[in-house]
């Protein structure tokens, strides 16, 4: 009877491990990436500190994972999309690689007139009250803030 209980005992203790949780964050390529079923819009406010680059890294990985995402840049954020500026910053390069791969950004039209912005990066474009509102009224958006 004790054997057979210990047997039972240690059997429930290695359980967990005999199985891989579901919040790994180790990818298994590809084919086996989430498809969440929502579109992200990652509203960013900033160009200062880590927030541009956690944002964009945020997006990024959900485009990776078969959502429609989209950043919205307003505020001080618009900076990272001038086509003019004198040194791209860190979080600049991957706001390009994440267009390259598919995502949408849009820069708020008046804060980038408000700081003197009139060029964005290539594949980034001005938001129009259309395109932002028609992406944020649908029942599948989920909103993302920095």
């Amino acid at each position: 009877m004790k054997i057979r209980t210990l047997l039972m005992a240690g059997l429930m203790l290695a359980s967990p491990l005999l199985v891989k949780p579901t919040w790994s964050h180790q990818h298994e390529g590809a084919h086996q990436q989430a498809k969440d079923n929502i579109i992200l819009v990652v509203n960013l406010t900033t160009d200062k500190g880590m927030s541009p680059m956690m944002a964009v890294r945020f997006a990024t990985v959900s485009l990776g994972r078969g959502n429609q995402t989209v950043v919205w840049l307003n505020s001080e954020a618009v900076k990272i999309a001038d086509a003019k500026a004198k040194k791209p910053t860190e979080a600049t390069k991957m706001l390009k690689d994440f267009i390259s791969k598919g995502g949408k950004v849009y820069v708020c039209p008046h804060c980038a007139q408000k700081l003197g912005i009139k060029e964005l990066i290539e594949g980034a474009e001005f938001g129009k009250p259309d395109i932002i509102f028609g992406a944020l009224s649908q029942d599948r958006v989920r909103i993302v803030s920095w």
